[in-house]
């Protein structure tokens, strides 16, 4: 009963509503044609049918999502069945205070958006309230009870009245309550996206500002080298001056690499799928096989065969793609056995994958920057400085983290956590 607002908002809100107060009525019917049975009071047994096929009604149409229209007929039916039987017997059974109850239950039920609905029945229930003191109709046969009879069906009629109101206030304060909530997490949620929101269009400045610098530069480099080629006609020159162009080419390439990834990343939805890690770690390997100096280095993969793991394999192929090129780019060219090492190691409730490397290594003050856009540190060769940014994004999106271990001049161990 406490959770019935919950998650429901609008319309669903009011479905739940007549479906409770059809189960009500229901209910109380119920309970009346017991009563009737325990204290004789030989009320007939077509008024219960008659109820119950209301109830039910209502709660059918309800609930094959005629919402409206199901509050529109329970509320008239009831009201009508009511009025009928009120004027076949004495006021003093109390059973015209029902009328008041489908008014207060019309005001719950259509509420402030449809107020014009709630006010139309409250005119009506109380219409004909009045019409049994005050207008001489009998639609059905007279019926007389005893004194004794007129005062139990009396105690029974106000208990009921009363049990049926408190409900129907539980329900408005339930409403108010469960909306309240509503509202707040709707605060709060916008507060987030508007925080998420400035750091955005925070991260967008910064991004197309340093963009904008960093694919200018190798355009710069390639446009002053080619005014060199025309000043000579040396074939050396020439060559050397091509291999300088490739070079500020591949530069670009990686940049513009990059800066797909940062925005595939950023709209592309989660999807998580079983893939093998195995296979994973070989094909990104394989793909940094033809990068400068990866001849030199030994690649030690310690993940089992057929290791299975469950997450967005775009991302994950992203982020060890970073990785793995980030120990090959910063490799220690003097070094004579220079490793980078891959492991997986399984717990509850993450993996791990980590990427150890004996490169040059990190200095300490770099360490809680290389994370961020852009950074690049003073030995970097060529890097965009979103490698890792990237990487450290693409995590979160997949509900892990990256973090970081190094001594400079020894090597950097990057550790993936995935939830299991």
């Amino acid at each position: 009963m406490l959770a019935i607002f919950k998650q429901k908002t609008g319309p669903q809100q009011r479905q739940a509503l007549v479906n409770h107060l059809s189960l009500l009525a229901f209910c109380v019917t119920g309970t009346m044609w017991v009563l009737n049975f325990f204290f004789a009071t030989d009320i007939p047994l077509f008024i219960f049918i008659t109820f119950f096929g209301i109830a039910a009604g209502t709660y059918t149409l309800n609930r094959w999502g005629y919402t409206r229209s199901a509050a529109l007929f329970g509320l008239m039916l009831f009201n009508l069945c009511v009025y009928v039987i009120a004027t076949s017997e004495s006021t003093d059974t109390g059973v015209h205070m029902y009328l008041g109850i489908f008014a207060f239950a019309a005001l719950v039920i259509f509420g402030f958006e449809e107020w014009y609905f709630g006010v139309a029945f409250l005119i009506f229930s109380l219409g004909l309230y009045f019409a049994v003191f005050f207008i001489d109709l009998q639609l059905l046969p007279q019926r007389h009870f005893n004194e004794r009879e007129i005062s139990i069906l009396f105690i029974i009629n106000v208990l009921a009245f009363a049990l049926t109101c408190s409900y129907l206030f539980y329900l408005v304060i339930a409403n108010n309550y469960y909306s309240e909530q509503s509202l707040r997490q709707n605060e709060m949620q916008m507060r987030n996206q508007n925080v998420q929101l400035v750091k955005a269009n925070a991260e967008l400045d910064r991004f197309v500002y340093s963009a904008s610098h960093d694919l200018r530069a190798p355009l710069s480099s390639i446009s002053g080298i080619i005014n060199l080629t025309n000043k000579t006609e040396e074939l050396t020159e020439l060559r050397e001056y091509l291999q300088m162009i490739q070079g500020r080419v591949g530069v670009l390439d990686k940049f513009i690499t990059d800066i797909i990834q940062y925005s595939r990343n950023t709209r592309l939805e989660l999807v998580r799928e079983t893939l093998d890690l195995e296979q994973l770690v070989n094909e990104v390997v394989d793909g940094l096989k033809f990068n400068e100096g990866v001849n030199r280095i030994e690649f030690k993969l310690h993940v089992p065969q057929g290791t299975k793991i469950t997450t967005d394999p775009v991302r994950l192929r992203m982020v060890l793609n970073n990785l793995v090129s980030n120990a090959v780019r910063y490799h220690d060219k003097l070094k004579e056995k220079q490793f980078i090492e891959i492991d997986f190691r399984s717990g509850n409730p993450h993996v791990e994958i980590s990427v150890k490397d004996n490169g040059q290594g990190i200095r300490p003050e770099h360490l809680e920057k290389i994370f961020d856009m852009f950074y690049r540190t003073a030995s970097s060769t060529g890097g965009s400085g979103l490698g890792l940014y990237i990487a450290r994004e693409a995590a979160a999106r997949m509900g892990g983290s990256i973090s970081v271990r190094s001594v400079y001049g020894n090597g950097s161990t990057f550790s993936l956590l995935l939830p299991v």
